[in-house]
């Protein structure tokens, strides 16, 4: 229980447990009387499933994460890649990027005096990945509490998250009803430190949070679950094996026992005092590896050898690991082929798994990261937003070839549709991503077209222009738009 016990319960045990009545001084396997009226031994496998509820894990969690790899490993990926995007400000009317604005662009730049903005994103996502919640604060005067962040404020802090509570409001707000943020949370408690009970305005923080959030008055009120909580028991096993392992590798022991095989007429006879200390002598001084020493030894009393220790190997506690690990890795969404292991995958295996990574969390989450943080900042009512993009990651090179590579295939079937007066140019544009444009002749099918725009776009797709397809004509699509604006 060692393992279990500095992970789970040290400084945390009875203050973590409220409401729990125990006789005197607690010690292991004391019996406790649990609040729902539950008699359970202090340290067992159900007192263990206590401590880690949701509502009281989040620093056990950040200790686990700090301590176990395979817990590390999931959540570093993808904070880490999350951190790693490109992110830029941008005008919301026609998506632009502001490279000018140095109030926008310090954002980016440092968000504050000791935190660079890669360090501040994979901050907050390890707090979230890791405990459930993540805290962001924007440090601002009273004064300007209703007033765009973004504008007026040049201190944001990622808040410890296993640290933070969140204290309702004093006076009943239906929880479900009509009501304001502020009607329902007073403010954010930080307990850190020299910061111990520090009171954080509600307005100044944006509570970003996992799974589905905890409404029961308490230390964990509106607090999300961490993904950890569904994963004790993998993560038991991991702590059992390594425990297990630290003490073969620590604890050895004797390799095992010589035993005395002389026989008399009433059975065998145990080696004399004086045998035993021969026995030895003879073992270190005599018997080894190193110079003048030989790998044998001789006897001259009949001996037998009696193994007491079993080997890493004869255990396998590595099937268990890696299965856990994986377990692990797939409440987060990375495949079994990127968890590190001793007989790594293929190259092309681990490149497409790590596509769909980027592509089914990665991606999305920083997409999400920077819609609510543009809401948070006040940007959407300036007219900006904050977008990330991905285009330096090596593995989703190929999945944009491929994208051009559909892209033409269908810009092609358009011209033929066009040609047959079946769509207009606009509809030409709409199947290539593209926006429509504000000129009559583009919703137009050819039929409806004059001599006079027919030779137009006739001229057009016949004209022979670097750039163009396999045949060397230009995408009409495009050059329309040209010579029509």
């Amino acid at each position: 229980m060692g393992f279990l016990q500095r992970f789970f319960g040290k400084g945390d045990a009875l203050p973590i447990l409220k409401g729990v009545t125990v006789g005197g001084d607690a010690a292991d396997g004391d019996t406790i009387t649990m609040p729902d009226g539950r008699q359970i031994v202090r340290w067992s496998p159900e007192y263990v499933e206590e401590l880690v509820r949701p509502k009281v894990a989040g620093r056990n969690y950040m200790t686990l994460f700090a301590s176990v790899p395979e817990v590390f490993f999931p959540i570093d990926y993808l904070a880490s890649r999350i951190a790693g995007a490109t992110y830029r400000f941008k005008r919301m009317d026609d998506d632009s990027v502001v490279w000018s604005n140095k109030t926008l662009n310090r954002i980016t730049d440092m968000p504050n005096c000791l935190s660079t903005w890669y360090e501040l994103v994979y901050t907050h996502f390890v707090y979230r990945l890791a405990t459930g919640n993540s805290y962001l604060r924007a440090a601002m005067a009273d004064t300007f509490a209703s007033a765009e962040k973004w504008r007026y404020c040049s201190n944001f802090w990622e808040l410890p998250a296993d640290k933070v509570d969140i204290t309702g409001k004093l006076g009943r707000v239906p929880l479900y009803g009509i009501a304001e943020k502020d009607e329902l949370i007073d403010g954010y408690r930080l307990n850190y430190g020299d910061n111990a009970a520090y009171d954080i305005p509600e307005w100044q923080v944006w509570h970003d949070r996992e799974l589905i959030p905890t409404y029961y008055a308490g230390s964990w009120y509106l607090k999300g679950m961490s993904r950890l909580d569904s994963l004790r028991k993998p993560i038991g096993n991991l702590l059992a094996v390594y425990e297990a392992r630290n003490v073969i590798y620590v604890k050895r022991g004797g390799l095992g026992f010589l035993v005395g095989q002389k026989r008399d007429a009433t059975g065998t006879d145990a080696l004399t005092p004086k045998e035993r200390e021969d026995l030895l002598k003879q073992h270190f001084d005599t018997y080894g590896l190193g110079e003048g020493r030989v790998p044998y030894g001789i006897s001259n009393v009949p001996l037998s050898f009696v193994r007491t220790n079993l080997s890493i190997a004869e255990l396998q506690p590595f099937d268990e690991t890696l299965q856990d690990a994986i377990t692990i890795a797939g409440a987060y969404g990375i495949p079994a082929v990127l968890v590190p292991r001793k007989d790594q995958s293929t190259f092309s295996n681990q490149s497409t798994a790590e596509k769909t990574v980027y592509a089914s969390r990665v991606i999305p989450m920083a997409k999400k990261f920077c819609q609510d943080l543009s809401t948070f900042l006040g940007l959407t009512e300036a007219g900006y937003y904050m977008d990330c993009e991905f285009d330096d990651v090596l593995c989703l090179q190929e999945g944009l070839k491929e994208q051009e590579e559909v892209k033409t295939l269908r810009s092609n079937r358009c011209r033929v549709l066009f040609m047959s007066g079946l769509i207009t140019l606009n509809d030409w544009r709409s199947q290539i991503g593209e926006s429509s444009v504000e000129d009559p002749l583009f919703d137009k099918l050819m039929l409806e077209m004059t001599d006079e725009e027919l030779a137009r776009i006739n001229r057009v797709i016949n004209k022979n222009t670097h750039g163009g397809d396999e045949n060397g004509r230009e995408d009409p699509a495009t050059v329309v738009q040209d010579k029509g604006e």
